[in-house]
Parts: C-alpha cells; sequence; structure tokens
C-alpha cells in the first residue's frame, strides 16, 4: 500500500512537467534521493508556494508507492532559506555545483542521513561565507565516502602499503585511490602525485567537515585529483562545474 510520509528536504533540481505540474528531484533526510511529481505546482499558491526552489531547506510531504520510484508530492513547508545564493554570484555558482554534484553521484533512494547532513552543512557553510574553494574540496572527499565511492588515500590499492612518507603515489582512477610504484601495472596510465597531497586528501577526508574546511587549502594537484576521482563515481557531466570556474574572480581569463 502506498504510504504519506514527511521529511525534511532539499531540492536538487526541477522540470516541467505538462502544462502545470513540475517534476522535483529531493534530496530527503529520511529517504534519500528520489523525485516526485507536483500537481499543479506552477499555479499553487497554498501548498508549494515559493518552496520548489534551489537553496531552501524544506519539509516535503509526499506519498510513496511501492511500484513506482515516482511519489506523489503532496505539499511542502519552508523551513529555511538560505539568502546568501540570491545576492553573492560565487555563492550561488558554488551553491549549484554542490547541488547538481549531489544529483549526479547520489543513486535513487539510498545515502539519505549521511548525504543529507553533508549537503545542508554546506551550503549552510557558503551562506555564512565562507570561502567556497574550501567548503568544495572538502565537501567532494565527503560526498564520495558517504555515496560509497570512498578513496584510497592513505594505502596502496593493490599491495595495502602504507603511503605515509612516500615522495611520490601513483591515481589510478578507476580504483578509486594511489598505488604505490612497485604496484603500478606495466602500460597502465596513472597520476603520479606528491606524498604530501595524497596526505592532506587523507586528513581533509577523515575531518568532520566544518573541521576540514577550516584546515583546507585546495592546491591544483589536489584538486585534479579529486577532479579524477569524481569523474569515475559521476553518472553524467556536472555542468556547473565550468560555470563555477568562470565565475570565479581569480579564473584566469576572466574579465568581471
Amino acid at each position: 500500500m502506498s504510504r504519506e510520509v514527511s521529511s525534511p528536504a532539499l531540492v536538487l533540481r526541477t522540470r516541467p512537467y505538462g502544462e502545470s505540474d513540475r517534476l522535483v528531484t529531493l534530496l530527503t533526510e529520511d529517504h534519500g534521493k528520489l523525485t516526485g511529481i507536483a500537481k499543479g505546482a506552477k499555479n499553487s499558491k497554498r501548498r508549494f508556494a515559493g518552496t520548489l526552489e534551489p537553496f531552501l531547506q524544506i519539509r516535503a510531504v509526499y506519498q510513496m508507492r511501492p511500484s513506482s520510484d515516482l511519489v506523489f508530492l503532496h505539499r511542502c513547508e519552508l523551513l529555511r532559506p538560505f539568502r546568501r545564493f540570491t545576492r553573492d554570484l560565487d555563492c550561488w555558482a558554488a551553491g549549484s555545483y554542490v547541488l547538481d554534484l549531489t544529483d549526479r553521484i547520489v543513486l535513487g533512494r539510498e545515502s539519505g542521513h549521511e548525504v543529507y547532513g553533508l549537503v545542508l552543512s554546506a551550503l549552510a557553510l557558503l551562506d555564512a561565507g565562507t570561502a567556497p574553494g574550501a567548503v568544495l574540496q572538502v565537501l567532494e572527499l565527503r560526498l564520495l565516502a558517504a555515496s560509497g565511492y570512498e578513496a584510497g588515500l592513505a594505502a596502496c590499492q593493490s599491495c595495502g602499503r602504507d603511503l605515509a612518507g612516500v615522495a611520490t603515489v601513483y591515481l589510478i582512477s578507476h580504483r578509486g585511490g594511489f598505488l604505490c610504484r612497485p604496484c603500478v601495472p606495466p602500460g597502465e596510465v596513472v597520476r603520479p602525485v606528491s606524498g604530501a597531497t595524497a596526505r592532506e586528501l587523507d586528513r581533509l577526508a577523515s575531518e568532520p567537515l566544518e573541521r576540514a574546511v577550516e584546515l583546507a587549502s585546495p592546491s591544483d594537484e589536489a584538486k585534479a585529483v579529486v577532479e579524477a576521482l569524481l569523474t569515475n563515481a559521476t553518472t553524467g557531466p556536472v555542468r556547473s562545474r565550468a560555470f563555477l570556474g568562470l565565475s570565479r574572480v581569480d579564473s584566469p581569463g576572466v574579465l568581471r
């Protein structure tokens, strides 16, 4: 039997469905990622008024159906708005990337509480004015782990050797981590990475989000490693990543 439930949620994306309905993809605290149909949402002034938008924490009331992946969205209420995203372009770009990446890396009704808590904390940090670079680097690592793609950063993915103190390690993206030099297969495409970068990433991945953000100072090499790991974990292109780079004041070749 279908049942009506409610859960705190964040809107990942929406799209039109017919003349007056909308399909809404939510990240819920209790049931993970789900997509629901909001009947009459385009004209609703009571059931969905202003709540089916990004950068809002809402409480969604929906009906789950065992025979369908699509839920029926009854109504939503606003719990908390994140206001900085409406007046700061860098913040908006970073927040859009957070939601887009989450949508691409989380599959079905999985990873409820942990992923929801990570994304909510990331949006709150950005809304409070925390530097986007630090928030995003830490979130990417934590989101990989929470979604079942935890990166192997501390030990060789082949022999298990502790990589602490190793000067150079080798990233093998499809294995989700690093190899030591003796374990690199002949002809395998790998990326040499400094041991210092590997240790930095391992440290950030093991800290709570709020604490790790205080410690983060993302290097270009660290960013490249995380991007390669994400490419093998996402279900499609994270299009907001390109805009994220263009929107930054310090981006090369950008005039604002």
